[in-house]
């Protein structure tokens, strides 16, 4: 194994495998070291029964034609090399409460959005207009999702510190409209008391642009991104775990691996969670308030996942996904575990096979990790058999819950799989399972960031705990980290004349 390089890439997750492109064909001599056998971390997938699931990315935003993850795409030059599937324009989404049979649209295109709702809110259609114009207002101050970095946009110091739930419950006087527009909280784990405003803003915005499904599942991201990667002469290693980070001098130098090896490096960029990180940094390197400050972090809740696969032409494909609440509250990261689940996101993968029939559902509810904290010395798939009675008793709990919007739900099932907080801290490192990394607090705003270069020399950070999550998030966390080593204003000119 070669043991220098320009920069050393620590997971291949998305974020690593984006830095990675941009800097190797920038002609750095890049490294990856992934301690899994496959590529993508939560962009993975994997298959059962001949059924895909996806692990992390369940649908993307704003791949249309101009808009702004299709034009980093361009950039990645990827684009050519994914099969997406739009989702439906009339309501992408569908959200429902309870025992009310009414299902609420999140329409694609930002009209087409405030004319579905307001045909369930006449009065509110005004209110509707406002809120858009709000997120865009919001977004257009980020200079990585206009890809304009000379803007005279609003300070972004302001916007960090609105909060989500204050701001909508301003939006409209109607709880059930200011519930359905909160609907996608599950998507970056909200809390009531924390979630800034800005977070909310770039999600709801950016999906409402335009939805997409990647088709037969998400690790052909993983592989397009992995694949321009070798071309432009980077090195990928698998099943290769990182046990330090080592220097001297204040200086990250080298990685040491679990066999013992050294990897040198003139920069080291991780992907993985930075308290993880800061845990690898040998003691002479690290600064303890620094690390103190980064572990004492507050991380968002786990997913209690169930992968479903169905009998053949039994269940239709669904090209929406499906949020419904138990009552009307989207607020339900902090649940009550007598009434769990509170909510459930349901979608059933697209596939290329047909556009009639779905072969899998994929159903997921926010799950704390004090519930599986008992198990947590041990490792996926080596787990004692209380941990298997637990999950199934969750899984039925969850399909009892399902089953109250889709009565037929049982019949159709070959199979069900399941995963948990410990299954997602196994394959990603995440500290106990967090789905989204880092919670991010309006109050605190700044606390909660982290920057792309951290207080060690030639040690920095990429990934979703940057600013933000998911697949545009991260992909602008990369661009941050990239422009940390070569510049923002080249980097963003070629983003924009890909």
């Amino acid at each position: 194994m070669d043991n220098k390089y320009d920069i050393i890439i620590i997971g291949a997750g998305l974020g690593g495998l984006l830095t990675a492109n941009i800097l190797s064909r920038e002609g750095f001599k890049v490294c990856i070291v992934e301690q899994n056998k496959k590529l993508g971390g939560s962009i993975q997938s994997f298959a059962k029964d001949k059924t895909i699931f996806n692990t992390g990315l369940n649908y993307t935003e704003s791949l249309g034609n101009g808009e702004v993850l299709n034009q980093y795409f361009k950039y990645f030059k990827i684009l050519d090399k994914i099969n997406i599937k739009q989702l439906d324009i009339d309501a992408f989404n569908k959200i429902s409460f309870g025992n009310n049979p009414t299902e609420y649209p999140f329409a694609q295109g930002h009209n087409h959005f405030i004319e579905r709702l307001s045909a369930f809110f006449p009065k509110s259609k005004t209110n509707l207009k406002n809120y858009i114009n709000t997120l865009e207002t919001i977004c257009n101050s980020f200079p990585l999702y206009t890809l304009d970095i000379h803007s005279n946009g609003k300070s972004n110091t302001g916007i960090l510190q609105q909060s989500t739930y204050k701001y909508l419950q301003s939006v409209d006087d109607n709880k059930i409209l200011q519930e359905i527009l909160s609907s996608m909280n599950p998507l970056y784990g909200a809390v009531k008391e924390k979630t800034p405003l800005y977070i909310h803003a770039l999600i709801n915005y950016s999906f409402i642009k335009s939805a997409w499904r990647l088709v037969d599942g998400s690790s052909q991201l993983a592989t397009a991104i992995a694949s321009i990667v070798r071309k432009n002469g980077g090195t990928i290693h698998l099943s290769t775990k990182v046990t330090s980070i080592g220097g001297q001098n204040n200086k990250a130098e080298y990685v040491e691996l679990e066999n013992g090896e050294r990897i040198f490096g003139k920069k080291i960029i991780s992907n993985i969670h930075p308290a993880t990180t800061l845990n690898l940094v040998d003691g002479n390197l690290s600064k303890k308030f620094y690390k103190q400050r980064i572990t004492s972090l507050e991380n968002t809740i786990g997913m209690f996942t169930i992968y479903i696969s169905l009998k053949e032409n039994s269940f239709p494909y669904l090209n929406f996904n499906h949020h419904h609440y138990s009552t009307v509250n989207t607020w339900t990261a902090n649940y009550d575990e007598k009434s769990w689940p509170e909510h459930y996101f349901l979608y059933t993968p697209a596939i290329s096979k047909s556009d009639k029939w779905a072969t899998g559902i994929i159903a997921m509810t926010y799950m704390r990790y004090d519930e599986v904290k008992q198990w947590e010395n041990s490792f996926t798939e080596k787990r004692k058999e209380s941990y298997e009675i637990f999950k199934h008793k969750k899984a039925e709990l969850l399909l009892n819950a399902i089953e109250k919007k889709f009565p037929d739900i049982r019949q159709h099932i070959r199979h069900y799989y399941t995963s948990t907080p410990l299954t997602y801290r196994d394959y990603t490192g995440t500290p106990q399972g967090s789905s989204y990394g880092i919670l991010k607090d309006y109050k605190d705003p700044l606390s909660t960031i982290i920057t792309p270069k951290s207080r060690i020399k030639n040690l920095y950070f990429t990934g979703q705990n940057l600013n933000l999550h998911g697949i545009l998030g991260v992909t602008i966390g990369a661009t941050l980290t990239s422009a940390e080593i070569i510049g923002l204003e080249y980097l963003v000119k070629k983003i924009k004349d890909a």
